[in-house]
């Protein structure tokens, strides 16, 4: 494996020979151990070969030389490995005509450019240098949202291929050529958006696919008009800062109607759950309002009563039915009162947002607390009907019971104002 910081570290001790085509020439007649040290480390690096080296005069093996040696004068050709295997360039240009592997992977931790001495893991970093870092991330992002990727690295295109996903709209596809130059490096992008959005953050984003596929209709949305697969790379990179708020704009769009679809069935949800317990009131109140017209009908029993006494027993048990009725149609009263607050509560917060809800979530909210609040009202005008009809047989039954027996009920009232009047005569005396 080569190491390019050990073959930099060698070739800024050496005095940077000048570099020929893709190799380079060193030649000294004083000996120096650093000398040595940096010719061993150069051939460590495994960044080329050497060509030819001459230790005092005489050619030696360079791959068995034992460097800690003394020597009078030493010379050497150094040829750098251009097979793409060791990111040792000349400049820019020549990277970006041999940048190919940089398009389908990530760009070497550390690469060299001998003309500018630039090592790209040194600080500072290099304006461009950190512009073709950010460029190259990007490319391996977008290849992982494409739909396909051309995987031959033999091929002169790299092409990433995005399908419009939505049936609705038609088959749309477009394919982007990613490419790098000295135009493309001027241009500033960010990868964060892209770094969120790959599929290692599946577990962490429960709406990632959606995210994913709203990019990939953004990315052909806005590059849809052009011609071909470079001038679109070109034109995403060159204003990504413009493709980056149309997508943020269509996400907001779809977080925004997701949002309100969830409100909808909220709402659908509390309507179904309110009505639900008002109907169970109402169900608990026809089993209990049963009792009235029985009630009344044990009525005609005190006309056919045997005296004064059977008459009693049937209106007080009447009475006491009427009572009863009357007591568990106030505890549904209170059920009702229960469950109109838990409406408020449910849609006091829907309430509060209306004016930020769409057209149709506002109508949908409005009928339904229209719908509910007529219920509420037909309700309690139910309950407190019935309470008052719950006393109809106690009332009737008292009317018949002193119509029938208003003689007795005289003789008896006479009797007692008689005892009442010769008790308090007998408590003055």
């Amino acid at each position: 494996m080569s190491s390019v910081v050990d073959f930099v570290t060698a070739y800024r001790d050496l005095g940077r020979p000048a570099l020929s085509v893709n190799s380079f020439d060193f030649s000294t007649d004083i000996y120096s151990s650093a000398v040595s040290a940096s010719i061993a480390l150069m051939r460590a690096s495994g960044v080329g070969r050497f060509d030819e080296l001459l230790v005092d005069g005489t050619e030696v093996d360079a791959n068995s030389y034992d460097f800690s040696k003394a020597w009078s004068s030493i010379g050497f050709t150094y040829k750098i490995d251009t097979s793409g295997n060791v990111p040792v360039f000349r400049s820019f240009d020549q990277l970006m005509a041999r940048s190919k592997s940089f398009l389908r992977s990530e760009i070497p931790a550390h690469f060299y450019l001998v003309d500018d001495d630039i090592l790209s893991s040194e600080d500072p970093i290099d304006d461009r240098v950190s512009s073709l870092k950010s460029i190259c991330k990007l490319i391996v992002c977008l290849a992982d949202l494409a739909h396909f990727h051309d995987e031959k690295n033999s091929s002169d295109e790299y092409k990433l291929v995005f399908v419009a996903e939505d049936p609705a709209k038609g088959e749309r596809a477009i394919t982007l050529f990613p490419y790098l130059d000295r135009e493309i490096l001027a241009c500033n992008v960010g990868t964060e958006l892209l770094d969120s959005l790959q599929t290692s953050n599946l577990d962490n984003n429960p709406h990632l696919l959606k995210e994913r596929s709203i990019f990939r209709a953004s990315l052909i949305e806005y590059l849809l008009g052009e011609a071909g697969g470079r001038e679109r790379f070109r034109k995403l990179i060159s204003t990504w800062d413009q493709f980056r708020s149309l997508y943020e704009n269509n996400l907001s769009t779809y977080l925004s109607g997701f949002s309100f679809h969830k409100a909808k069935q909220e709402v659908a949800t509390a309507q179904l759950t309110i009505a639900d317990q008002m109907s169970k009131v109402v169900g608990e109140i026809s089993g209990k309002i049963l009792g009235v017209p029985v009630s009344l009908a044990v009525t005609v029993a005190i006309t056919k009563a045997d005296g004064v006494l059977e008459s009693s027993i049937f209106v007080l048990g009447i009475m006491l039915a009427s009572a009863l009725i009357a007591e568990t149609l106030a505890a549904q009263r209170l059920q009702y009162e229960r469950i109109k607050h838990s409406r408020k509560i449910i849609f006091a917060t829907h309430q509060q947002k209306l004016s930020q809800y769409p057209e149709d979530l506002r109508s949908f909210l409005e009928e339904a607390i229209r719908g509910l609040s007529a219920n509420e009202r037909k309700l309690s005008r139910s309950l407190r009907a019935l309470r008052l009809v719950s006393w109809s047989p106690a009332i009737a039954a008292i009317l018949v019971h002193a119509y029938l027996y208003r003689a007795e009920l005289c003789t008896s009232w006479n009797s007692a104002q008689s005892t009442l009047v010769n008790f308090v005569s007998y408590t003055h005396c």
